[in-house]
């Protein structure tokens, strides 16, 4: 059952009686997640700690035009984090079916036991939204979480099962490099997964994550050629140069006890403690600003 009938009836007067402003997903995030205890920074979301990941939220919000947002990354950026931000904000202010797809079963598991379930119990607002896991059938497992207006599904993509299940509007696909190649049926994963919106033709909204792999061969890769090509430019802080930090600008001592950035405009030192700055000053800037969107 609901955490309580007083919160049901709570979200529906403030759905039906009082309608609330529209926020972003990253200002939703702001205001209402909670990270676990055992999150490297516990407690209140705050998107100012990790400001490149706020227009990718803001892509992922309603009114937004974009409707698929390709992440190529590092490791350990906060890819999937965004992802459940996402999660957290459709149960909440946006509730609709959506599916989150990993590349196996194993990690599917890890994603509701380490990252969904405990920002679910740290979240006051989801609590009182996603059913109370208590049985079987509860409408909240380790693959299913239902709640007013809709439900996730977590599913993993090497099961052809699972890659022709429910159509929803939203879906996540994480890991996108980590996908085999081929279904057992010879199918080829993403292309079946692009099905899955097919049916909300107006209104869908996918986003795919990876850390690249192999060059020429990396999925996220071809498709974030095929996207307007964002890179996160910061500004010099001796020349206000905007610019993407790129690997050749970082130089070491042969002893690899001091490292620094060259700019490449001014070609001043930049040290690490200026990198908060810079990128918070930071923002999004387009290499293919023609690109056309789905």
């Amino acid at each position: 059952m609901l955490a309580s009938a007083a919160a049901v009836v709570q979200d529906v007067f403030e759905r039906v009686v009082m309608p609330r402003p529209p926020l972003t997903v990253a200002e939703w995030a702001d205001e209402r997640l909670h990270l676990p205890s055992f999150a490297p920074v516990p407690g209140q979301w705050r998107t100012s700690r990790t400001p490149f990941l706020k227009e990718i939220m803001e892509c992922l919000s309603p009114r937004h035009r974009c409707r698929k947002v390709v992440f190529m990354k590092p490791v350990q950026i906060g890819g999937t984090q965004v992802a459940v931000n996402w999660v957290g904000y459709t149960m909440d202010r946006s509730p609709t079916a959506m599916l989150f797809y990993e590349p196996i079963i194993d990690m599917a598991k890890r994603l509701t036991k380490e990252k969904l379930d405990p920002v679910i119990q740290a979240t006051p607002t989801l609590r009182g939204k996603v059913r109370e896991a208590r049985s079987r059938d509860s409408g909240n497992t380790t693959y299913r979480k239902e709640f007013l207006g809709g439900f996730l599904n977590i599913l993993w993509a090497n099961s052809s099962a699972g890659s022709r299940s429910t159509s929803a509007p939203r879906i996540v696909v994480d890991e996108v490099d980590e996908f085999s190649n081929n279904l057992s049926g010879g199918d080829d994963p993403l292309e079946m997964l692009k099905g899955r919106t097919s049916a909300f033709p107006a209104t869908s909204k996918s986003l795919y994550i990876s850390s690249p792999q192999i060059k020429g061969l990396s999925r996220i890769e071809q498709l974030w050629n095929k996207s307007d090509q964002r890179r996160y430019h910061v500004p010099c802080p001796h020349c206000g140069h905007m610019q993407h930090l790129q690997w050749a600008g970082l130089h070491w001592t042969p002893d690899a006890k001091q490292c620094w950035y060259t700019c490449q405009e001014c070609g001043a030192s930049i040290d690490e403690h200026h990198k908060t700055q810079m990128i918070a000053a930071g923002q999004w800037v387009p290499d293919n600003p023609g690109a056309k969107t789905r």
